[in-house]
């Protein structure tokens, strides 16, 4: 089948070349991060090290969205909703572009000293993983069209998995980056966890027994538990504050939500929101059965 000219294949186009509603808001959307903090920097709102903090907004969003892009095929399944296959790839590649953003503000910051940058990659380990989650990301953004998808067949199937070997990397990039004050990606690690962990029930189970509100609801308690443990770990491991006073702080709130429970929260609640899907689609599909159109056809009504 020939393929669609370019201008029917723009990113607010469905596969038709017709303007989609679910892709042109969410195209929309990926750039207002980047705007967000160029208008950041060109009015000084970055604080003393402006480079610095591009650096960190543009690693943090490519993170985030590669974190969604995971998440599409997870909700696409428990929800039933195929056409969020629609954004999968337009947000992959928004996430790969945020983090060339973020690698290219790194060369900045290093006054283009390409022997500098390439010498800090290989001392550093922190870099050495983001650099190769980004090689990986590179690998997946040039095979991303079409044309190679045809061309590769099975094998684009078994390379594009490397997704998840790229989003662990890049999550440990980001933990080992921030140092000290691991809140935040101690609970995006664990929702990175629920993903993938859900991806291999799915792919042991079988989506339908993944998909289980019972299933669903023993991952967010399992992997909440699994994020407490880990951030425990972390502290009693890697510094210098007293792992048992974060334990404790797990079960009160003197010190905020810890992130084991922000982990579990999202779990139960996609749990939920899952549950009453299902139980909403029952309803929509046994509603006409008892309702007006069923009895008139009962009747002969409208024959």
């Amino acid at each position: 089948m020939a393929s669609l000219p370019f201008y029917k294949r723009l990113p607010w186009l469905d596969y038709s070349g017709r303007f989609s509603t679910l892709k042109a808001p969410v195209f929309a959307a990926l750039f207002m991060p980047g705007l967000t903090t160029l208008y950041w920097f060109e009015t000084r709102q970055l604080g003393a090290r402006p480079i610095t903090e591009t650096i960190h907004e543009t690693g943090l969003w490519g993170i985030r969205l590669l974190a969604i892009t995971l998440a599409i095929t997870p909700y696409r399944q428990i929800f039933n909703q195929p056409r969020i296959v629609l954004l999968r790839r337009m947000i992959g590649v928004a996430a790969f572009s945020y983090l060339v953003i973020h690698f290219s503000f790194y060369i900045v910051d290093e006054k283009y000293a390409l022997g500098t940058v390439a010498s800090e990659i290989a001392r550093r380990f922190y870099l050495t993983l983001g650099f190769s989650a980004l090689s990986m990301l590179t690998a997946l953004a040039v095979t991303s069209t079409d044309g190679m998808m045809r061309r590769m067949r099975r094998n684009w199937q078994i390379l594009h998995r490397i997704v998840y070997v790229a989003a662990i990397i890049g999550t440990i990039h980001y933990f080992i980056q921030v140092k000290l004050n691991v809140f935040e990606p101690t609970w995006f690690a664990g929702l990175i966890g629920w993903l993938l962990i859900y991806r291999l029930l799915a792919l042991r189970l079988g989506v339908r027994r993944a998909s289980a509100t019972g299933t669903l609801a023993f991952l967010s308690i399992g992997t909440g538990i699994l994020t407490a443990l880990g951030e425990y770990g972390y502290y009693a491991i890697f510094t210098g504050v007293r792992a048992g006073r974060v334990w404790q702080a797990n079960f009160g709130l003197a010190a905020g939500l810890r992130p084991g429970w922000i982990v579990m929260a999202v779990g139960i609640g996609v749990t939920i929101l899952a549950t009453l899907w299902r139980l909403s689609e029952k309803w929509r599909t046994k509603a006409p059965s008892g309702g007006i159109g069923a009895v008139q056809a009962r009747r002969g009504v409208g024959s």
